[in-house]
């Protein structure tokens, strides 16, 4: 199956590992179906899946324990590619989304209405349970552009019940 097709990039993770596998991926069964590899045998795809992946993928496939199923020879493409996409539905969520709640800042001219109900729809992401609240208050006064006000929030809410109210 020669081709004059470039190789896709290696994996990179990036800040957002959900989303990097998940186009990692789609590049490449577009690459696998492209060169007709799609119709190759299951240890053909296998090799070529290794062969393109990089080292930080390698590495987490060395660490699966994956064993042969349905009789099959040796492993499944579809069988590695599920359990990295296990693997990376784990980032999806709870770590990318703190981390993109803990980077907002309240823009220039921004409306503080318009401010809070962007934090407050980041902060479920995050899946802080009880903190929830804290969270959303600690990020409140972190960022506010209006200084006389955060420090007057921070000197209030230690003297008060510590309520996002």
């Amino acid at each position: 199956m020669a081709n004059n097709l470039p190789t896709i990039p290696a994996f990179e993770a990036g800040t957002n590992p959900s989303e990097s596998w998940r186009h990692w991926k789609e590049g490449f069964e577009d690459y696998l179906e492209a060169l007709r590899y799609s119709e190759a045998s299951e240890k053909t795809k296998t090799a070529l899946f290794r062969h393109l992946c990089g080292e930080e993928l390698k590495k987490q496939l060395r660490a699966f324990d994956l064993k042969p199923n349905d009789g099959c020879e040796g492993v499944t493409l579809q069988q590695v590619l599920q359990e990295f996409d296990k693997c990376f539905l784990d980032y999806q969520s709870e770590m990318f989304a703190s981390f993109k709640f803990l980077e907002i800042i309240q823009e220039q001219g921004e409306k503080f209405t318009d401010y809070y109900s962007r934090l407050r729809n980041a902060v479920i992401e995050c899946n802080y349970g009880e903190l929830q609240d804290r969270m959303l208050r600690v990020k409140i006064i972190q960022r506010l552009l209006d200084k006389a006000l955060q420090e007057r929030l921070i000197r209030e809410t230690n003297k008060k019940a510590k309520t996002l109210q």
